[in-house]
């Protein structure tokens, strides 16, 4: 629920509701073929939320990579947010968040073995992807839940357990993109970032999100990986109960960073933080920024930051040779909960055989 100050939820109140109209208005068009939308032969396989930001995203695309990558030739196509660039781009070794977008520079700088392209036209990016000499047997759309002119074969929606979309309002007074209905468009849905110890009821969920009996119906949260450095760092002692915990400095640019912070807490003799706008490009001044607070700790000491914000840091030119040394990653794996992972494992299996 929006928790906004009363004059801002006033002063937002009727933009809301024109984005809703808007959004209301072309979903109909699309839905009576006034905007033209394009089904593709091969599996594609869109993974997106009807929500703006923080629904972990990424983390479930690099587990459909990991699932579908020992199998099929696997493409991700994305629109590439932030970059540089423009049109169809096809990721390289030269890539650089700049160049295709920090989150698909993530995917390409860990799965390399994958085929990654950024097009805004998702249409011409797929056309682009199947004249490769050696094209894709599958591809996945990521973020393109709302880019109705491509009609994926599969559609996985993500709603964050933490942000309830059915109490929600439009943007900008709320985070939605397009009404909770929108969601009859989805294969399944993912509830994410569910406490391991929350009782999950799916009867009460699938009533709040509105979802038919033949909509499966997921629950996943994240387990954070040990810290890695970045560059040329020696791994971290990294001990819940050790005698020489490291102070650490959390720096990040992504929605929230709650989840971070609690998995850092217990291994850190003190916690300090550092946040930035999501997707942030750092600059100069941020990175003396951070090194100044840096500077500040006793040892032992060391960064912690996410994986998409490495993606950022990682060719950045305004990051010393000394924070290289003390700037470690942490990843994030989804785990699905009440042993659904095998079920979900073969729900996408079951579809990109059927389709092949």
């Amino acid at each position: 629920m929006n928790q906004s100050p009363l004059w801002k939820r006033l002063l937002l109140y009727l933009p809301s509701q024109l984005f809703g109209g808007v959004s209301w208005l072309r979903n109909k068009a699309f839905d009576f073929h006034l905007l033209a939308a394009k089904q593709f032969d091969i599996p594609t396989i869109c993974i997106g939320n009807i929500s703006v930001g923080g629904t972990g995203k990424t983390p479930h695309t690099e587990y459909v990579i990991r699932l579908l990558s020992a199998e099929k030739r696997l493409a991700v196509l994305s629109r590439g947010y932030k970059r540089k660039t423009s049109g169809f781009v096809l990721a390289d070794s030269s890539a650089t968040a700049h160049t295709i977008g920090d989150e698909p520079f993530q995917m390409q700088y860990k799965f390399p073995e994958v085929t990654v392209a950024v097009d805004e036209k998702r249409v011409h990016g797929i056309e682009q992807l199947l004249t490769l000499p050696v094209p894709p047997e599958v591809i996945l759309l990521d973020d393109a839940f709302q880019h109705r002119h491509v009609t994926p074969s599969f559609s996985v929606v993500l709603v964050d357990y933490n942000r309830p979309i059915h109490t929600d309002t439009y943007l900008p007074l709320g985070r939605l993109r397009e009404s909770v209905k929108g969601l009859n468009r989805a294969h399944c849905v993912i509830v994410t970032k569910c406490p391991t110890a929350a009782k999950l009821d799916e009867t009460v969920w699938r009533k709040a999100l509105q979802l038919s009996p033949n909509q499966s119906l997921f629950f996943s949260t994240f387990a954070y990986e040990a810290p890695k450095p970045l560059f040329n760092g020696k791994p971290p002692v990294w001990e819940e109960n050790g005698t020489q915990k490291p102070h650490v400095l959390v720096v990040t640019g992504i929605v929230s960073a709650t989840g971070l912070y609690d998995y850092v807490t217990p291994f850190a003799e003190t916690l300090h933080t550092l946040s930035f706008g999501d997707h942030h490009d750092f600059t100069k001044t941020d990175l003396e920024t951070i090194r100044n607070a840096f500077d500040r700790l006793p040892e032992p000491k060391l960064i912690i930051t996410t994986e998409k914000d490495a993606a950022r840091l990682l060719h950045n030119p305004f990051v010393s040779d000394a924070m290289k040394s003390s700037l470690y990653t942490v990843g994030i794996q989804v785990e699905f909960l009440k042993n659904q992972g095998t079920e979900f494992d073969k729900l996408l299996l079951n579809h990109v055989n059927h389709r092949a």
